[in-house]
């Protein structure tokens, strides 16, 4: 008898878990100290991350997401690694700013102030700057900024 009561105790902690853990909440101080913590932090003296612990997928990228890290292509026509950049960032459902650098001296000079160079393609997400496609960089990277993954994106398209 005393067994089933502490197993009902124990399956009952158990299953309550999981509804206070929805978010975790990831804290890095001035000094670059990284710590993780159920609740967001008092002090505003943080940078924080959210993540949701229930398996909630997100399949646009929010607000914050894009303010904070916002996603620009320079890139030029007739270029195939600038179309794939393009379409990638289509699939994934990725809002972004495409600049044309062909004969717009303006935007080349703009290109070379923010990124060091002139060629395309050229992605700026945030204060990041990856010359070139590389698919597997740029997904890591819309990732590291909080944007949607494609899967999440595909499920979206399908409902």
């Amino acid at each position: 008898m005393r067994l089933r009561v502490w197993l009902t105790v124990a399956v009952l902690v158990l299953a309550a878990a999981p509804a206070h853990a929805q978010k975790l909440y990831k804290w890095v101080d001035q000094d670059g100290r990284v710590s993780y913590h159920d609740q967001p932090p008092s002090d505003s003296g943080y940078r924080v991350e959210e993540k949701s612990l229930r398996g909630e997928r997100s399949t646009e990228a929010s607000p914050d997401v894009t303010g904070k890290a916002p996603v620009v292509l320079y890139s030029a026509p007739k270029c195939g690694s600038c179309d794939l950049a393009r379409q990638y960032l289509q699939k994934r459902r990725v809002p972004f700013t495409e600049k044309n650098v062909e004969g717009d001296r303006k935007l080349q000079d703009e290109l070379i102030k923010q990124t060091g160079g002139l060629s395309v393609p050229t992605l700026t997400i945030g204060d990041k700057v990856m010359r070139g496609y590389l698919e597997s960089l740029l997904e890591g990277e819309l990732d590291a900024a909080g944007y949607p993954k494609v899967a999440d994106a595909d499920t979206a398209k399908k409902e």
